[in-house]
């Protein structure tokens, strides 16, 4: 067998073995090294299978190092970063994918980094927006017809008729004044809207 080959599967085995003892932490380098191995031919050229090397040089089987090359393929290094610091499936991550990237989450319009200090904040981020997408859409309420508009306008108008005489004279009153004055300007402009429509 050729030594230059038999030294760059040694390295890999090294790698494999170092990203093993840390655990988690590498799990993005780790499926990047066995896809490098996996799809290098390497093994082929030196008479091993890709299950012998899972098994007897990666110390994992087979399907656990196909499904890590999957997931980096499919979510590249912004899912195993967001895996280190909040355990989270693929399945799910497909659900939030769109609010991560490399460095960060998405929440509420803020990046927060994905450290461990953020933690606690990415977890409960990740249970937010896992219920934000799993709630249906509210559906489109139909424009209201001519009598439930004149209804809620009646109701409008006697609930600010109980608060006028609920107040005494002074500032709150002015208040009332004023959004009458507001309601009467914007119901002047339906007004001409209307006249010029057809």
């Amino acid at each position: 067998m050729d030594s230059e080959k038999h030294k760059d599967l040694g390295a890999w085995i090294g790698l494999q073995k170092a990203f093993a003892a840390v655990g988690d932490s590498c799990s993005a380098a780790r499926a990047q090294c066995l896809k490098q191995v996996r799809d290098s031919h390497m093994l082929d050229d030196l008479g091993l299978t890709w299950d012998e090397f899972c098994k007897d040089c990666a110390g994992i089987s087979r399907p656990h190092a196909d499904s890590l090359i999957r997931q980096y393929d499919q979510f590249g290094d912004a899912y195993f970063r967001l895996t280190e610091i909040a355990p989270i499936s693929p399945q799910r991550f497909q659900q939030i994918a769109g609010h991560v990237d490399a460095d960060s989450i998405e929440i509420d319009g803020r990046k927060v980094a994905l450290t461990p200090e953020n933690a606690p904040k990415i977890r409960a981020a990740i249970q937010t927006l896992r219920s934000q997408l799993r709630r249906p859409p509210a559906p489109a309420r139909p424009p209201a017809d001519v009598i439930e508009l004149q209804i809620r306008v009646d109701s409008l108008a006697n609930d600010i008729a109980k608060a006028f005489r609920a107040f005494t004279p002074g500032e709150e009153s002015a208040s009332l004044r004023g959004l009458v004055a507001y309601a009467a300007n914007k119901f002047r402009t339906l007004s001409r809207q209307l006249e010029v429509s057809p």
